[in-house]
């Protein structure tokens, strides 16, 4: 495996923390398949892929970055990934499940939080993950009350937009669905939609920054409706 320090140096990483952290996880995954009797072969490429979880993938994401593109981090399946793929970004799923981060999040979130929770910001403050280090930003969203209030704290550590999810069918909660889609069409359209055209670096509908992801002054590929 290539040496990846120098990367997870530039990204903030604390290598002690994650040196632990890889050792966990790659002595979990010998043990629980790589030890596995008859281990069909066809499976050799997914085990590099795993090798790889922090190295060559992260490489990929850097790359983008430096070649004008963006990396969005999300936790949760309500964001729409096509959205973020059709303005020419990456998604990309942040870690969160794990015990390992938890104490470093009880550090500054209440114990008795949800231990989801708990991971998904541990991650963050002890600076183990470089999927969340790399992101440009993370669109959280309003699925339960211990997340909301995470991601406002989130937002103190990390550049973090909120997407609001209707959580009633009720009027007020399809006029919210409209919030978060931003259905207005216009520069600074409300919602999901218009906020991912300001952080992608658009301005009614058009590419204004030059950051590669198509010419300057091109159409861009999603309105927020799709």
């Amino acid at each position: 495996m290539s040496d990846y320090r120098p990367m997870w140096t530039e990204l903030g990483l604390d290598l002690e923390r994650h040196d632990m952290l890889l050792e966990a996880l790659g002595g979990m995954y010998q043990g629980l398949f790589l030890a596995q009797n008859n281990r069909p072969k066809a499976m050799d490429y997914f085990d590099f892929v795993v090798s790889e979880i922090h190295g060559l993938r992260v490489k990929e994401l850097m790359d983008h970055r430096a070649g004008g593109g963006k990396v969005v981090g999300l936790y949760c399946v309500f964001v729409p990934e096509d959205l973020i793929m059709a303005a020419g970004a990456i998604p990309v799923g942040l870690c969160a499940g794990a015990q390992f981060a938890v104490p470093d999040a009880e550090e500054v979130l209440p114990r008795n939080t949800c231990p989801l929770v708990k991971s998904s910001f541990g991650f963050k403050v002890s600076r183990t993950c470089p999927y969340v280090q790399a992101s440009d930003f993370v669109v959280g969203e309003t699925t339960c009350d211990g997340k909301k209030k995470m991601y406002e704290i989130l937002g103190e550590y990390h550049p973090t937009y909120v997407m609001e999810v209707p959580q009633k069918k009720t009027p007020l909660g399809r006029e919210k669905g409209e919030w978060w889609w931003g259905w207005e069409g216009s520069p600074s359209a409300r919602g999901y939609g218009g906020a991912l055209q300001t952080l992608l670096g658009w301005e009614g509908g058009r590419e204004t920054r030059g950051a590669g992801i198509l010419p300057a002054g091109s159409q861009m590929p999603c309105s927020g409706r799709e």
